[in-house]
């Protein structure tokens, strides 16, 4: 509970600073701004994938701490050689230009993904040591930096994007702080002695790079819908939306899932199936009732809201996340529940889903954004559908895959 609260702490306070500090950064920034800013972390997001080849998340399960450093130090390097693979494929995206709609800002993007893989190592690196309060230290201080960079670099312009670069300083000072604490040494080892590793745990480059970036590429699809087709203010207004609605989603969602895995678990395990549905129930309306109140919040007062806060020149945003709403509540019903499968190692139904919800979200945003031509708060609309009946798949999927097992 210790381990858990630490986490949980680490994980609020990293999510409200930035959120209060929009309150600021959005009388300091342009909606132009935010579009850069929006773009450029979905598209270093879904480039971020292949950092470390996904061997970060296999650093726990060494039994040797030895071999677990080993397994540390083939990711380091392999998000160094990604990242400057990377330098190659900005270099190619310029001489073609094509357009992400944040100019100049591409450029940062290798920087961005270099530090991103690092400090994710460094990161599974603590919690195999159990280094939960410096962990979520970490977190903080990422969040900390960020917001006041963001602020320093509102007030002087710099010639980069000042979200963009505080974001890129925010991660740069949790890698300095989980190094410090952590219980390795600059002393890496030769590259030559980090084959066994690599062999052993090849499983992970190889069924988890794909899943990953389907899964990410997903999640931004509506960003990068109208990154493509549309203006960049719609893109800003949709930014601060997306920032200030992910903020319960990341909260609710990633510390419920925890105590979810773990239980559901222990029932499956223990072979209390009727006990399991029972439970996977009473989580699923406890978090209909945590996300109700929210939701009718958002979609009857969004724009008051947005308003208010951030001024009138955002009450736009406030509109999307009006029409937002209903999808923001059935992600935070479903996606915690998602532990089902792996609980379950049914993982290839939770693939299948994730093929399915990749190919029908750029289909389905692509052909009515520049096929049909539709504006951008009717793209919304369909798109809020498409999440709702795609989510409703995945909860029959996650209840009938419990069914199954009694």
């Amino acid at each position: 509970m210790k381990n858990v609260s630490f986490q949980m702490l680490g994980v609020g306070i990293a999510q409200l600073l930035p959120l209060l500090a929009t309150l600021i950064l959005t009388r300091l920034y342009t909606e132009e701004d935010f579009a850069g800013y929006t773009s450029f972390i979905a598209i270093g997001s879904i480039f971020a994938v292949g950092a470390g080849a996904r061997y970060q998340y296999a650093i726990m399960i060494p039994e040797k701490n030895s071999e677990a450093v080993k397994v540390f130090s083939l990711s380091v390097y392999l998000t160094f050689a990604y990242s400057l693979l990377l330098v190659l494929v900005v270099l190619v995206i310029t001489f073609f230009n094509i357009d992400f709609k944040i100019g100049h800002n591409i450029y940062l993007i290798p920087l961005y993904v270099l530090f991103f893989g690092i400090w994710n190592a460094f990161s599974n690196l603590s919690i195999r040591y159990k280094k939960f309060k410096q962990n979520s230290i970490s977190k903080v201080l990422q969040s900390l930096i960020y917001v006041s960079s963001s602020i320093v670099f509102g007030l002087c312009k710099p010639i980069f994007n000042g979200l963009v670069l505080a974001k890129i300083i925010g991660v740069l000072s949790s890698i300095f702080y989980l190094f410090k604490k952590s219980v390795i040494s600059l002393e890496f080892p030769k590259i030559k002695s980090l084959n066994k590793v690599a062999k052993k745990y090849s499983d992970y480059p190889k069924y988890g790079l794909l899943p990953a970036f389907l899964d990410i590429a997903s999640v931004q699809g509506i960003v990068l819908i109208l990154t493509w087709f549309y203006t960049k203010e719609d893109l800003g207004y949709l930014g601060l939306t997306l920032l200030i609605l992910s903020a319960p989603l990341s909260l609710v969602g990633t510390s419920f899932k925890e105590v979810f895995y773990q239980k559901i678990t222990y029932f499956i395990n223990a072979r209390e199936f009727a006990k399991g549905i029972r439970f996977f129930k009473n989580s699923a309306l406890g978090l209909l009732l945590v996300g109700i109140p929210i939701c009718l919040i958002i979609l009857f007062l969004g724009e008051e809201l947005f308003s208010f806060a951030f001024g009138d020149n955002w009450i736009k945003s406030g509109t999307f996340a009006s029409i937002l709403s209903f999808s923001f509540l059935i992600q935070l019903i479903v996606s915690p529940l998602s532990s089902v499968f792996n609980a379950a190692n049914k993982l290839k139904v939770a693939s299948y889903w994730q093929i399915l919800y990749f190919i029908t979200t750029f289909s389905t945003l692509g052909m009515f954004a520049y096929v049909l031509k539709f504006e951008v708060i009717e793209l919304l609309y369909v798109y809020v559908i498409h999440e709702i009946i795609l989510y409703s798949i995945y909860f029959i999927l996650q209840y009938n895959t419990l069914k199954k097992l009694n």
